[in-house]
């Protein structure tokens, strides 16, 4: 028997956006400005974690750059400003996931982003090509008490949307997203970045190789039952 499914949460960067890419030229740059040079390496450590405990991490990591004696929610908000010069006009949905959503919308299924990204963040870049009227119901990590991989986002998320937990599928790009979903209690489908390999990502109950820009939205609607919450 397929699983129940009533709810989707759609994590947002490298899932239903392709903005990884875009995160990672504008967080370069931001960090740059205080002696941080951010390699392709320490990005793909932080893919999947909220900017609070990236910039946390990195503090720890360079002791002695500017980046460690700046207040903490000072930094995330500068980032998060960075980001949202920088990635207008540079970032789009993914075809194939924004194609799934609207299809999921069309039988009733509720749909909710739950993401790391900071909430202005989230409801500047969610409004591009006309996704944003899909998911009315939104969570950062910073409205939560801790960010993935524990499952707190996805909690509040499915909270609101007044869906159980169990009835919830979560479609995530990274192992933080998908060590999240399931501490949940969820469903989960895995969409890992080709460059990231597939370590991380066998507690899903589906993966995509290739990611996002390979999703068949056919092969996730045929895999659950769907329903109406």
């Amino acid at each position: 028997m397929k699983p129940i499914v009533s709810a989707a949460l759609f994590d947002m960067d490298g899932t239903l956006l392709d903005s990884e890419p875009a995160y990672l030229e504008s967080d370069r740059a931001f960090l740059a400005g205080y002696g941080v040079y951010y390699s392709d390496e320490l990005n793909r450590g932080y893919v999947g974690r909220g900017s609070k405990a990236m910039l946390e991490d990195l503090a720890a990591r360079f002791p002695d750059s500017r980046l460690a004696s700046a207040p903490i929610a000072e930094l995330v908000a500068l980032k998060d400003e960075a980001y949202a010069r920088y990635a207008p006009g540079r970032v789009r949905p993914f075809p194939a996931t924004a194609a799934l959503a609207r299809a999921l919308a069309a039988r009733g299924v509720a749909l909710a982003i739950a993401s790391g990204s900071s909430r202005s963040v989230i409801d500047l870049m969610i409004g591009s090509d006309g996704i944003g009227s899909l998911f009315p119901v939104r969570v950062s990590s910073e409205e939560v008490p801790r960010g993935k991989p524990e499952p707190d986002v996805f909690i509040e998320a499915a909270r609101r949307l007044g869906v159980e937990p169990g009835a919830c599928l979560v479609l995530e790009d990274s192992p933080y997203g998908v060590a999240a979903a399931k501490k949940a209690g969820m469903l989960c489908v895995a969409l890992p970045d080709p460059a990231a390999g597939l370590s991380g990502f066998g507690a899903a109950d589906l993966v995509v190789a290739g990611g996002a820009a390979r999703l068949d939205p056919e092969a996730v609607l045929e895999a659950f039952a769907w329903a109406a919450p």
